[in-house]
């Protein structure tokens, strides 16, 4: 790094937070894109992510005291993760340092650290985040319930996670171009204490577990689409298939799987057949919700165009779609194969990959099949949740009488004898009562 350089901000996260990098990366690049839309000039003093930055065989810990002891602004993604890591602790002191040098030094306090509420914490922040203003009118309720990192996956170019990326953006611009910070030169992290030592934050809460029930609708090896050359993105049945080759995962659906359960859902497999459009309604009608595999080169052709077809011309607004395709894979990255594909999905096929509406994305590489179906799932759940229908239960046998109290006969005379008493006699009616 040259000496004058001064990154334009530093961008403080866990990675456990999001481990293939689907809602972090895209954060940063928005935020850049937006601070390039106010006029912020990043290109001389780029801004830091650790994966962007620090290249194979490069001294990590040494880049990551040099970058944060000379960045500009830093942006700190705080959540139960973010608390409890080590790292994350250490860049927040550093930086910490850096700001109260600074005020020391005029009396000035920089608001250069920008806390974002990454995820909810559940429990007592410690007080070097509590005492930093992470929340503001202008964010909304929807940031300070579900997160940035929330908003991303249920809307993720929505008004409210863009009104928080702008207002953040306004942040670190302010701080990056009116203050000059003291440098920290030779930075070693390894000195540092982290703040947050000592501190335990409860488990985040649990999410509310829904069910997703997964189509695949695929080819065979034994039996190979039409215009398929290539059997080994294939298996036994439409249940093995394989679209990205050699697979990370064994089969599409297990793949799938996994990434639905991390989303805190139930999941079950099932083959696209000509009652599919019954069984989504059913789905809805039971709050569950589906996905759909499509195999590009399995749905052009009978037994799947049908009812993909007639899917398409339904309302299912809880069922997303999901079509990979791998970059290795020079069959399926033909403009007649997609021609077709267009042709079965008419009207969803307008809304591919549209970013307002992640339920129908087509294309989807192996590197992005696991973020874009998390939140394909995670939109179906909270548009289920907005429309469910209540669970009634079944209706039982009729009520029993109410208990009341009753009052003995008196027993009946016999031929000789007299009544018993029968008890007090009944009030008599006062004569000047009403009728």
């Amino acid at each position: 790094m040259p000496l004058d350089r001064e990154p334009y901000f530093f961008l403080s996260y866990a990675r456990r937070d999001d481990r293939e990098d689907a809602f972090v990366g895209r954060f940063y690049a928005d935020l850049v894109a937006e601070l390039d839309r106010m006029g912020a000039d990043c290109s001389g003093q780029a801004p830091f992510r650790d994966v962007d930055r620090i290249h194979l065989g490069a001294d990590w810990e040494r880049t990551l005291g040099r970058e944060v002891g000379h960045c500009r602004a830093l942006v700190a993604l705080c959540s139960h993760a973010y608390v409890n890591s080590v790292y994350c602790g250490k860049e927040w002191a550093a930086f910490q340092a850096r700001l109260a040098e600074y005020r020391d030094e005029t009396d000035i306090d920089v608001p250069a650290l920008i806390p974002v509420m990454w995820t909810p914490v559940r429990g007592a922040l410690p007080p070097q985040v509590a005492r930093y203003q992470y929340s503001e009118p202008a964010m909304g309720k929807e940031y300070t319930e579900q997160g940035l990192m929330g908003l991303m996956r249920t809307d993720p170019a929505g008004r409210h996670y863009r009104a928080v990326l702008e207002l953040v953006a306004r942040r670190v611009k302010y701080a990056a171009d009116r203050f000059r910070l003291p440098r920290a030169e030779q930075l070693d992290l390894t000195t540092v204490r982290s703040p947050f030592q000592g501190y335990e934050l409860a488990e985040p809460a649990e999410r509310s577990t829904g069910h997703v029930r997964v189509f695949v609708a695929a080819g065979v090896a034994n039996r190979l689409p039409p215009g398929r050359g290539r059997h080994d993105y294939y298996g036994r049945t439409p249940l093995d298939w394989t679209p990205y080759h050699p697979p990370v995962h064994p089969t599409a659906a297990h793949r799938a799987q996994r990434v639905i359960i991390e989303e805190g859902c139930t999941t079950s497999l099932e083959v696209v057949d000509q009652d599919l459009g019954s069984k989504l309604d059913e789905a809805m009608r039971n709050n569950q919700t589906s996905v759909l595999l499509v195999d590009a080169w399995a749905a052009r052709e009978m037994p799947y165009r049908a009812p993909l077809a007639d899917y398409d011309k339904q309302n299912h607004p809880v069922t997303g779609v999901l079509v990979p395709c791998h970059e290795a894979d020079e069959e399926s990255n033909t403009a007649e194969l997609w021609q077709d594909v267009s042709q079965v999905f008419q009207r969803n096929w307008m809304r591919r990959n549209d970013a307002y509406d992640p339920l129908f994305r087509v294309q989807v590489d192996k590197d992005h099949f696991d973020s874009r179906l998390a939140v394909m799932v995670t939109v179906a759940q909270s548009r289920l949740m907005e429309n469910a229908i209540p669970w009634r239960l079944p209706a039982g046998p009729p009520a029993p009488p109410m208990p009341g109290l009753s009052v003995p006969a008196s027993p009946l005379p016999d031929n000789g004898g007299t009544a018993a008493p029968a008890g007090p006699p009944p009030p008599q009616k006062d004569p000047d009562d009403d009728d």
